[in-house]
């Protein structure tokens, strides 16, 4: 994915910003707003509109389905809230989800310029990081299904971003609690890297059978 380079009055925009007051990203008025604008028009683009974390493809161009995403959260480090490395699209649900969560290994001093290392981060970097080599994103039966190939960086996006919601939605849940959540944890520990989509459907199909007798609302 291509980086947006600034230009034009965003360029002056970008260029003026103190490095410190990142509540200017919310201003509804002033350059701010056609910066976010081209923001979300260049990663839609380069994203072929696809969720950077969901990898959910959503045809919509409006802020109301997409959030300009700060990979490294803004309030944690609002240096760089117009670090192009920093920038993505997500949609609606994976920004929620994953807030201002830090992801980073280790902390960062104040001075320290922006990660370009990969291993600097916890979860699927959409720059930096190869997004199958951590998650597969299954269609089985009409529906999707996100598996971690790894208990590092695949799963710890699953969890902060709540790529379970996928899961609810294929077993039909109708009642999440911790006990659905540490049974498709153990699915997940359990799945073999290379599982074919015909044994993740008979595995979730085991999953959502044990979940909806020993979990079902008394």
């Amino acid at each position: 994915m291509k980086p947006i380079a600034f230009t034009g009055a965003d360029l002056t925009f970008v260029e003026a910003y103190d490095g410190v007051n990142h509540r200017i990203w919310n201003s509804t008025t002033g350059p701010i707003v056609p910066l976010r604008a081209s923001i979300r028009d260049h990663y839609l683009e380069e994203q072929g509109f696809v969720c950077a974390y969901c990898r959910m493809l959503k045809r919509e161009k409006h802020g109301l389905t997409w959030d300009v995403e700060h990979i490294i959260p803004k309030s944690e480090h609002p240096r760089f809230l117009f670090e192009p490395l920093n920038l993505a699209l997500a949609c609606k649900e994976c920004n929620l989800s994953k807030h201002d969560k830090s992801v980073l290994i280790a902390p960062l001093n104040g001075k320290s310029a922006y990660p370009r290392d990969k291993d600097s981060f916890t979860i699927i970097h959409p720059h930096l990081d190869t997004y199958s080599e951590h998650m597969e994103v299954a269609f089985i039966a009409g529906k999707v299904f996100h598996r971690p190939k790894n208990k590092h960086k695949g799963k710890e996006t699953f969890i902060m971003c709540d790529l379970i919601r996928f899961s609810y939605e294929y077993g039909e849940w109708k009642d999440f609690s911790y006990g659905i959540t540490k049974e498709v944890n153990d699915f997940l520990n359990k799945c073999p890297p290379n599982s074919t989509p015909q044994k993740i459907s008979q595995l979730l199909g085991f999953l959502s059978f044990t979940v909806n007798v020993d979990f079902a609302p008394q």
